[in-house]
């Protein structure tokens, strides 16, 4: 079976105007998924027909991806759909993003904050959930052998 050629495209930073790097958060069907760019706007956006055909490809929830948004028309008013998934980022690509500098600080990552007082109502929380024994009365129901069994 040939290769299929590579795209010319390319999709290292910085990228044109109309193309946003995005986190791909979760899938909505038809080959739709909702996204959130760098600055934090959730989009919907749609799998381009180029990447449909393409049977190795997966795209999954977590996925940092390159989209491109429809021209906006101020009079058009329907549909949620705003771009397409041009090109899903593998670690490669991601790396390259890093090392010239222009991977966006903290995306896609989820800032953990615990402070004291959640760390205390945790421990307060494995307190209440502790097995006491003598507190539970002995039924002896899962004695009896099981008739179908034997």
């Amino acid at each position: 079976m040939p290769r299929q050629p590579t795209s010319s495209e390319s999709f290292s930073p910085p990228l044109p105007p109309n193309h946003h790097l995005v986190h791909l958060l979760s899938p909505q069907g038809s080959n739709n998924f909702t996204c959130v760019d760098v600055v934090g706007e959730e989009r919907l956006v749609e799998v381009c027909s180029k990447l449909r055909r393409v049977k190795s490809l997966i795209v999954m929830r977590g996925d940092f991806a390159i989209v491109s948004l429809f021209t906006s028309d101020p009079s058009y008013k329907g549909g949620r759909l705003v771009g397409e998934i041009v090109h899903i980022l593998d670690k490669s690509d991601i790396k390259e993003w890093k090392k010239s500098g222009l991977w966006p600080e903290g995306f896609g990552e989820k800032p953990v904050e615990q402070t004291q007082s959640s760390d205390e109502e945790e421990e307060e929380d494995e307190d209440e959930g502790e097995y006491d024994d003598e507190a539970e009365e002995y039924d002896g129901a899962h004695d009896q052998p099981n008739p179908a069994q034997q």
